[in-house]
């Protein structure tokens, strides 16, 4: 791993202050507990699931900072720096309609991991509004820069492996597998970790619904072996794991890879007729049209006598968190 540059030395940003409470200050000097300190606090971040369902705000935030500290970039950052990689990342990961890269940078300080301050030396608070939120235009003008705590990137930086385990663990918890390398690659991070181990999976739903979709996908009939293996044929969750999507039939679909990559990026989705929906904003050559577009009115493939096709509470939610509104006609 690359040197990371002194946390303070030098810069105009080391003035940043840690949290009065010394809470995990003191946890972070005691080594015996460090690790487990720091895991519990990224694990303990909390994020918004009101009325307008998952919000992966403060995650992607996290991971674009996190990927800064493994290439030796340590230290203060400004709000200018990651308003508009985190507006992509939140356009491209995020809930249909996700925005406002100011709520995190923000918000992220009641999770006493993260520190922001103005460059002119203001006190941000006094701008907060009625929701407790400093407006976007305020942190620009005042030169806002954040950071993790100074005790944070310390051990961080002396324990690259936790810079990846903890990555790891904000992907299991807003994402599915299918995306995590796309996040990663879009964040810059240069050193992976293993990821999907939190939540265990029933080991029998693969199999129950690659056998009552008889092992082809659902969408396009491929069905691919090599030797005795299933090649290309996955099981996917309509509502994402990390979403608590339960591993039953009702939530599964028998998917080839292309077409399970495309469900969980929002550009394929199920209508409440069963239908193959497929997103507007899916553009592309005649491959596109041929492999995805052209699935658009589709009626999905129905699994064999007595099992059942994805149902309603599933299929809204993938619609409402998930795919890019809105469908094009058929």
């Amino acid at each position: 791993m690359v040197p990371a540059r002194p946390l303070c030395g030098g810069s105009r940003w080391g003035r940043l202050r840690s949290p009065s409470d010394g809470s995990l200050t003191h946890e972070l000097t005691n080594d015996g507990r460090t690790e487990r300190t720091l895991l519990e606090a990224f694990d303990s971040i909390r994020c918004f699931t009101g009325k307008h369902g998952r919000a992966p705000h403060k995650p992607l935030l996290l991971l674009l900072v996190l990927a800064r500290l493994q290439r030796g970039d340590a230290g203060p950052i400004e709000f200018s720096e990651v308003e508009q990689k985190l507006l992509h990342l939140l356009e491209d990961f995020g809930p249909p309609g996700a925005k406002h890269p100011e709520y995190p940078f923000w918000r992220l300080r009641s999770d006493r991991v993260w520190l922001v301050e103005s460059a002119k030396g203001t006190d941000l608070a006094a701008f907060e509004n009625s929701s407790h939120d400093v407006p976007v235009s305020r942190l620009r003008d005042e030169r806002a820069v954040g950071r993790l705590l100074p005790e944070i990137e310390t051990v961080l930086t002396a324990r690259p492996s936790l810079v990846n385990e903890i990555a790891a663990r904000l992907l299991e918890r807003s994402f599915p597998p299918t995306l995590h390398d796309d996040i990663l690659d879009a964040v810059g991070m240069p050193y992976r970790a293993e990821t999907d181990r939190r939540r265990p999976r029933d080991a029998d739903f693969r199999e129950l619904i690659l056998r009552i979709y008889e092992r082809r996908c659902a969408m396009c009939g491929f069905d691919g072996r090599l030797g005795r293996a299933d090649f290309g044929v996955e099981a996917a969750h309509v509502q994402w794991h990390a979403f608590d999507g339960p591993d039953i039939e009702e939530n599964g679909l028998c998917l080839c890879s292309l077409h399970h990559k495309a469900l969980d990026a929002g550009a394929l989705g199920v209508g409440e007729d069963g239908r193959v929906l497929v997103s507007e904003h899916l553009c592309g050559g005649s491959r596109v049209h041929e492999w995805l577009i052209g699935l658009c009115g589709r009626p999905l493939s129905v699994p064999t006598q007595g099992h059942m096709l994805p149902q309603p509470a599933f299929t809204k939610w993938h619609r409402e968190q998930v795919f890019r509104d809105p469908p094009r006609a058929t």
